[in-house]
């Protein structure tokens, strides 16, 4: 059987992007926006040219030794650059990204933690250590997602778990969590993802493993359904492989053949390189049940030429029992006698291997068993009287405690909850307010004076010289009356944000902000348009607030602006360079309540870092959702 391998899991870009990432690198102002695009950048050649993917995550690392979160992020994207040729430095890098992060509770922190656990793991299953790749997965990849809500990372995990299992000929659990993936996909608004796809191909790989052919056929239509309409999806020559696999089940060898084809043509020009190895063995699988050796010979000599890519150490052996098998077939048994040579001298070194792994496990379980028995002779009657006493007296004070937490948790709870209910009757009401007042001021109390205006002109015509020139001095004063209710009245209520969206009018006010005194640089990445209209309003008077403090207080030339969305997440981050504040009262006073009020009812965080003379750093994560229910 040929074994499935996890992926590393990277976000691969079109390679035109760089181009602009690179554009966009020459400009950037703030150095955690240098970071990140230096992330971008080293994300895109980790899997194209290694070289250049450990320089571009070494740089970042200039620009992250004030920020422990980034410095995190910048091992973590070097160990992805190391991870395709060294191994070692690629898992020690992962680790030091795990330690960097863990102290960061926000989502952002616990995803790349889960990232990083998983492809360290990857690598052990890339040195035959499948064990200890599911027990990575189990106890830090799969939980470190489900506390981000991250939950195709959790399906990914499944995923994995799964095809596992399928290497080792569970088929039966394998099949459990493949369908436990999809249903988490599937529950969670997530059926168009290529990762849908791969879970349908390899649930439906289980079923012609199980010897039901006619089983593998719906899932294999579900997920062909999801990847025609991804163009050039690395998924796809997975999909022909087990495609293939069925219509040889099913002894249609046109149908094979064709899509078997179809798959190498994909994944050479995608250089899938272990897709190609799988696609060959599938065509030497229809040429060895059509009888047609010379075909099937050629077939698997290509692949065994390019295993060495690999280092699965099973999957050569498959080949090579093949090749042996189609050698005496073909009364070629020299030929037949060396490649079972080679056969039997690699599945001896597996076996060693194995072996002493098994040794020093036993051994290990040994002196842990002879230690304990050491330890218990030692022991007497009155000592373990003493311990069940202090055990008890232990149990009592725990129940005590956990009872207490209990109570008091709820209490908070409670108290939280209410808090955050009248916070948002208050958000209301002012929002209801504004609304008011800004229809009054724009409608009333504008056009009066619009009227005024218009009768002072009139008024004019009938005066001499100088009656008009001071008539027109106190019209120019009336008309910047005008223009200063009015402007008063679009703050209180943004038109452009019920006109235009939400992007479009953080963009009007970034640059309405912008002035000689203060110059305001922004990026908006990917902002949800489709929240809910009060949703989109507490974001814009988050960010409204949050440049107004920076312009009342910090004394700031220069302020930097960030907004993106991810999922169901509303990122933002605000840098300036002013006087910033003492350590001991950071996060107090500078109108941050309402803010905090609005965060609070979104159920977000904020972090805030502020260092006397050095600026002021602010990251906000609030949840968002289409329908606007928190």
């Amino acid at each position: 059987m040929w074994l499935s391998l996890a992926g590393y899991r990277a976000n691969g870009q079109q390679e035109s992007y760089t181009d602009s990432l690179l554009r966009i690198l020459d400009t950037a102002a703030r150095d955690t926006a240098r970071a990140r695009l230096l992330f971008l950048l080293s994300d895109y050649w980790a899997d194209k040219d290694s070289a250049r993917a450990v320089d571009y995550a070494k740089k970042s690392f200039d620009y992250t030794t004030t920020t422990p979160f980034f410095r995190g992020l910048a091992h973590f994207y070097l160990a992805g650059a190391y991870f395709s040729y060294d191994k070692k430095r690629s898992q020690q890098e992962y680790m030091q990204a795990d330690k960097w992060l863990e102290p960061f509770t926000m989502s952002e922190a616990l995803q790349y933690r889960s990232r990083a656990w998983h492809n360290y793991g990857v690598l052990y299953q890339y040195m035959d250590d499948n064990r200890s790749f599911v027990n990575i997965l189990l106890t830090k990849a799969i939980p470190l997602a489900q506390a981000a809500g991250d939950n195709e990372r959790v399906a990914w995990g499944y995923m994995d778990i799964g095809a596992i299992f399928m290497n080792y000929k569970d088929y039966p659990k394998a099949g459990d969590y493949f369908t436990k993936a999809i249903d988490i996909l599937r529950n969670h608004q997530l059926g168009a993802k290529p990762v849908l796809a791969e879970c349908y191909i390899n649930l439906a790989k289980v079923r012609l493993f199980e010897d039901q052919a006619r089983e593998a056929e719906t899932p294999l239509k579900e997920a062909f359904r999801i990847l025609n309409a991804v163009r050039d999806s690395s998924y796809l020559p997975v999909y022909y492989t087990v495609s293939g696999m069925y219509y040889i089940r099913m002894k249609q060898w046109d149908p094979a053949l064709a899509d078997l084809h179809t798959g190498l043509y994909i994944a050479e020009r995608l250089e899938r390189t272990y897709d190609v190895l799988s696609l060959q063995y599938q065509v030497y699988e229809v040429y060895q049940q059509q009888g047609k050796l010379n075909m099937a010979k050629a077939a698997l000599e290509k692949a065994y030429i390019s295993y060495q890519q690999f280092p699965l150490a099973d999957n050569r052996k498959v080949i090579l029992y093949q090749l042996a098998k189609t050698e005496a077939a073909l009364g070629n048994y020299k030929p037949a006698f060396n490649r079972l040579m080679e056969y039997a001298q690699l599945s001896d070194t597996l076996f060693e291997k194995r072996t002493a792994k098994e040794i020093a496990t036993l051994e290990a379980r040994h002196q842990a068993a002879e230690n304990e028995k050491k330890l218990l002779r030692l022991e007497n009657r009155s000592q373990r009287q003493q311990l069940l006493l202090y055990f008890g007296g232990a149990v009592v004070i725990l129940l005590t405690a956990f009872f207490l937490y209990i109570y008091w948790q709820r209490k908070k709870r409670g108290v939280q909850q209410l808090q955050i209910q009248i916070a948002h009757a208050q958000l209301e009401g002012e929002e209801r307010e504004r609304r008011r007042l800004a229809r009054d001021l724009h409608d009333g109390l504008g056009g009066m004076l619009a009227g005024v205006k218009l009768n002072l002109s009139a008024f004019g015509y009938d005066k001499d010289h100088r009656q008009q020139a001071d008539l027109q001095k106190v019209i120019g004063q009336l008309d910047d009356s005008v223009h200063e209710l009015r402007r008063i009245a679009r703050n209180m209520m943004p038109e452009t944000l019920l006109r235009s969206g939400l992007a479009r009018a953080l963009e009007e006010l970034c640059k309405w902000m912008n002035n000689d005194r203060m110059h305001v640089e922004y990026t908006l990445l990917d902002i949800p348009e489709e929240m809910a209209h009060s949703q989109k309003m507490d974001v814009y008077r988050i960010v409204q607030e949050l440049l107004a403090n920076a312009t009342r207080h910090s004394g700031a030339r220069e302020v930097f602006l960030q907004c993106s969305g991810r999922q169901n997440r509303f990122y933002i981050t605000i840098e300036d360079n002013g006087r910033g504040m003492p350590e001991k009262t950071a996060g107090e006073g500078m109108g941050l309540a309402n803010i905090r009020s609005r965060i609070a009812y979104m159920q977000g965080k904020m972090e805030l870092t502020s260092h006397e003379g050095k600026g002021t750093i602010i990251n906000i994560e609030i949840n968002v959702t289409a329908n606007g229910k928190n």
